[in-house]
């Protein structure tokens, strides 16, 4: 039977002339008792901008998409006002950049392992995923992974009335936003005989999974999320 219950639990510390009270959330996912991951900060050296990390299981993700200005990147241009209302820099300040395959690779080729081992257009001591990592990550999160993974404020405005939604929960703080291309992400692993396309994951409005899919290296421009080394 599907478990996913949610408390809040009370710690008490008593000390002299002091009580603190200090809240946390636990949750029961399939049965295991999950504890909502603490976001922290690192700073990029190349360009000083401050990103959010979280440790899912034994993993270190960013917890935002990648905004380094890197060459032959960009911010999302399309129809008219954007994505609610972002557009060019405005788009990657709050969404992140675009890269495509090479770009994001920084010109090295594709790998399986885990970990990948590819820098890439990561900051120093992060790498590209490899499409082994990612498959890591959706294992650990387990069932309704893309719920999980999207930040509260991804809500799915497609559903008919009175069907469950696919509304973001954010358990893991891996807070993917709902955006042009915002949560469809590189892996470092080209697709088994046929070097023109690399493995991607692909968290969709209406769908609770992620979706694994391969896309041309050289026509799409995706987001990326690094893994700590």
């Amino acid at each position: 039977m599907n478990r996913n219950i949610c408390t809040k639990a009370i710690l008490k510390a008593v000390g002299i002339a002091i009580l603190a009270v200090l809240f946390y959330t636990v949750c029961e996912d399939n049965g295991v008792t999950v504890v909502t991951p603490d976001v922290s900060t690192f700073a990029d050296s190349r360009d000083g901008k401050v990103y959010k990390k979280v440790q899912i299981g034994e993993q270190i993700w960013m917890a935002e998409n990648l905004n380094y200005v890197a060459e032959n990147s960009k911010c999302f241009v399309g129809y008219s006002g954007g994505v609610g209302g972002f557009e060019g820099e405005e788009a990657c300040d709050r969404f992140g950049r675009l890269y495509d395959w090479n770009t994001a690779m920084d010109g090295v080729g594709s790998s399986h392992a885990n970990p990948s081992g590819v820098e890439g257009v990561c900051p120093v001591g992060w790498h590209i995923p490899s499409d082994a990592e990612w498959t890591e990550l959706i294992d650990y999160v387990g069932e309704n992974a893309g719920t999980k993974l999207k930040s509260r404020e991804f809500h799915d405005t497609h559903q008919p009335s009175g069907t469950p939604t696919a509304d973001g929960t954010d358990k893991y703080r891996f807070s993917a936003l709902k955006g042009p291309y915002s949560s469809m992400w590189w892996s470092s692993t080209e697709r088994a005989g046929d070097d023109r396309e690399a493995w991607i994951r692909h968290i969709a409005e209406t769908q609770a999974g992620v979706w694994r899919q391969s896309f041309d290296k050289h026509e799409y421009f995706l987001s990326v999320r690094c893994v700590h080394d």
